[in-house]
C-alpha cells in the first residue's frame, strides 16, 4: 500500500466512522480529528454541517493522501477546518478542556512512540461530558498476522521504514483488543461499541483468489472480532 493511495484505500473506513458519529451525535457538534493527516475525513465532516478542527504534526502530511503539495491546507481551508498543528506526543494539547462533543482518531494511535496512553488522557480532557471518541487501530492478533508469526515472518512495520522510514510515519506499537478495553477504563472513558472491519476490499490484490479471500476475511471480522485487521471502538466520556 502506498501513501500516495492511502486516502483512496481508506475511504471504506471513512465511511464506517462518518455513519458511527452522525447515528450518535449528528451535526452541528464539534469535531475535532487528531492525527487528521491526509485532511479527507475532517473536511467531510465539515461539509456534512459539524463544527470541525484538525490537528496534526504538519510533517508531510500531503504524503498520506493523492501527494500534490499544499493539498491537506487547501482543503481544510475549502471547508473551513480550524487547523492546529501539533506533536500528539506533545501534552497538554493546545485544545480547551471540554471543547468538543466528539473526537476522531483513526489509524493514528499506533504511531505514538513514547507514552500513547497519555493521549487518552487528552482525549478525555478535550471531551464534554457524554462526548464520544471514534477510534480505529490494526489489530496486533488479526487472524492473518497469527498465520504470518507461524510461517516465521514479522508482523511489525516493515524493516525498510526502520532503515529510511520516517520515525513517525511507522507503526511503533500495535494493540489487542483486551489492551485497548484496558487504556481505555484507564482513561476514564467507557466503551460503548466494539467492532473489526477489513475496509480495503477492493484495494491492494484483486485477483478472483484475493477477493474471495477478503470476502472471507470480513466476515471473520465480522464474526469475531478479535481475530479482524482492525479494532474498531466507540467510547464515551463520563461525568
Amino acid at each position: 500500500m502506498s501513501a500516495g493511495n492511502l486516502s483512496v484505500e481508506a475511504r471504506r473506513r471513512y465511511a464506517f466512522i462518518e455513519k458511527l458519529l452522525t447515528d450518535t451525535i449528528p451535526p452541528p457538534a464539534r469535531v475535532v480529528e487528531l492525527g487528521a493527516a491526509p485532511g479527507d475525513q475532517i473536511s467531510r465532516l465539515a461539509g456534512l454541517g459539524y463544527q470541525c478542527t484538525s490537528v496534526d504534526i504538519g510533517v508531510s502530511s500531503d504524503q498520506w493522501g493523492a501527494g500534490d503539495i499544499g493539498r491537506m491546507t487547501s482543503l481544510l481551508a475549502a471547508a473551513g477546518v480550524e487547523d492546529v498543528t501539533w506533536d500528539l506526543e506533545k501534552t497538554p494539547y493546545p485544545l480547551t478542556d471540554g471543547a468538543f462533543d466528539a473526537v476522531v482518531m483513526t489509524e493514528v494511535y499506533e504511531h505514538l512512540r513514547e507514552y500513547p496512553y497519555r493521549a487518552l488522557e487528552e482525549v478525555r480532557r478535550v471531551l464534554r461530558p457524554g462526548g464520544r471518541l471514534y477510534f480505529t487501530t490494526p489489530n496486533q492478533a488479526y487472524v492473518m498476522n497469527r498465520l504470518r508469526l507461524l510461517a516465521g515472518r514479522n508482523v511489525q512495520t516493515p524493516l525498510r521504514d526502520w532503515i529510511e522510514g520516517l520515525p513517525f510515519a511507522r507503526h511503533a506499537r500495535e494493540y489487542t483488543f483486551s489492551e485497548l478495553d484496558e487504556l481505555m477504563a484507564r482513561a476514564g472513558l467507557v466503551v460503548r461499541y466494539r467492532s473489526s472491519r477489513h475496509f480495503h476490499l477492493s484495494s491492494g490484490r484483486t485477483t478472483a483468489t484475493a477477493k474471495a479471500m477478503k470476502a472471507g476475511l470480513s466476515l471473520c471480522a465480522r464474526l469475531r472480532p478479535t481475530l479482524g485487521p482492525s479494532i474498531i471502538v466507540v467510547a464515551e466520556r463520563g461525568s
